[in-house]
């Protein structure tokens, strides 16, 4: 496959949450790539996808859904695909991830044996330290995330071999492809790493200027998504729009493959 097949397909941009009530906080963006620019079709939570059932597990399942439908489409989502080396219980990634309910029952003990085995060191995987990712994968702010993505999504899609998980799995050209993207981190490649979350004027003030410099750039959306993601003080839908960014700018680095080492094929890989 050339670069033009990673071009073609649909792109969402995923911004993650394993959160009690993970309709509420799961925002996801969809595009299409159009010459060289982005255009943003769709951003919506899953809430407003189905307002029924708001808890984290039935949410879970309805993002499988989207996936496993979106045949060919790659998906930026926005929590860890793996952990550190040193904690992987000398499993290889394949092998972690078939067994990650055995090796953890919930998202607590997952945060615990952690901790424990690190000496309560908060140790970072090779690709948090090069994207200078804010948190370790069981950071209290993170673990969850790590925790519910790897169960409830990597995964049933290693298992079923429905999706190629990258750079980890070759790209196949019959399922959609997920890769792992840090909207914080790709922001600060942009040079836009500011304090953009909040109800008051300066963080929605932040939320403007990072829009009007990613439309600048490459992204095209209709001016409901942009008052959308303005209007939205917790950034959900500016980060589900950024995590679509993301995909945008590593395309080229899709296919072909991208040449990856050893410790990434391990504890996963963070495009940005």
């Amino acid at each position: 496959m050339s670069s033009a097949a990673s071009e073609q397909r649909d792109i969402f941009g995923v911004d993650f949450s394993g959160a009690k009530t993970a309709c509420n906080k799961i925002w996801v963006s969809r595009a299409e790539v159009t010459g060289t620019r982005l255009s943003i079709l769709e951003c919506y939570s899953l809430s407003q996808a189905n307002s029924a059932n708001l808890g984290r597990e039935h949410c879970l399942r309805l993002l499988l859904g989207l996936i496993l439908s979106s045949k060919y489409s790659i998906f930026g989502m926005d929590f860890p695909f793996g952990i550190p080396v040193q904690l992987m219980h000398g499993l290889c990634w394949d092998e972690l991830i078939r067994n990650f309910p055995q090796l953890y029952a919930n998202e607590d003990e997952f945060r615990d044996i952690n901790r424990k085995l690190s000496g309560n060191v908060e140790l970072k995987r090779l690709t948090d330290k090069e994207v200078k990712a804010p948190f370790c994968v069981y950071n209290l702010r993170l673990y969850r995330q790590t925790y519910f993505g790897i169960r409830d999504i990597i995964r049933p899609l290693v298992i079923s071999g429905a999706a190629s998980i990258l750079p980890i799995q070759p790209p196949r050209a019959d399922v959609p492809w997920l890769i792992e993207i840090c909207p914080a981190s790709t922001l600060r490649k942009e040079g836009l790493y500011s304090p953009y979350k909040g109800k008051g004027a300066k963080e929605k003030a932040t939320r403007e200027h990072i829009l009007d410099h990613l439309e600048k750039k490459a992204l095209d959306m209709p001016k409901d998504i942009r008052h959308q993601a303005l209007e939205n003080a917790d950034g959900d839908a500016l980060d589900s729009i950024i995590a679509a960014y993301s995909v945008f700018r590593v395309l080229d680095m899709l296919v072909p493959r991208t040449t990856i080492g050893e410790p990434y094929l391990k504890e996963g890989f963070t495009f940005i």
